[in-house]
């Protein structure tokens, strides 16, 4: 399948925004309460990056790529994944019975995990194809 270069690197973006968010879940149950000017950096940063993802892909460019079945597969379990272990999260945090700072921990860095392993599928097609 071919899809426009910019696309790429803006879903590019999306994953590195999606490795914020998961770096957010750890930072705000460790320091949500002491320093609470960090939700503010990271809107900022959130913000920003969506700027950025917008100029890319108002930027005239006609290069195309070329993406496999098996890499569009590959993206879209990722994304799949990544929904379902932030909704878990989402369910899970509400309830008092789990360990709140155990489950911070551990959903962080899954998703963490999934955008760096999207991150990494991205680049690998801007870079090579």
């Amino acid at each position: 399948m071919n899809v426009y270069r910019k696309s790429l690197v803006v879903q590019l973006i999306l994953f590195f925004v999606f490795f914020i968010i998961g770096a957010n879940i750890i930072i705000t149950h460790f320091f949500g309460q002491s320093a609470p000017w960090i939700g503010y950096i990271i809107i900022v940063l959130l913000v920003g990056l969506g700027v950025v993802g917008y100029m890319i892909y108002r930027r005239s460019d006609d290069r195309v790529a070329v993406v496999t079945k098996q890499e569009m597969n590959l993206i879209k379990y990722l994304l799949y994944g990544y929904f379902g272990v932030y909704v878990l999260q989402l369910i899970l945090s509400t309830m008092s019975w789990i360990d709140q700072m155990i489950l911070a921990i551990v959903s962080g860095v899954i998703l963490m995990m999934i955008a760096l392993g999207g991150m990494v599928i991205h680049y690998g097609i801007i870079k090579i194809k």
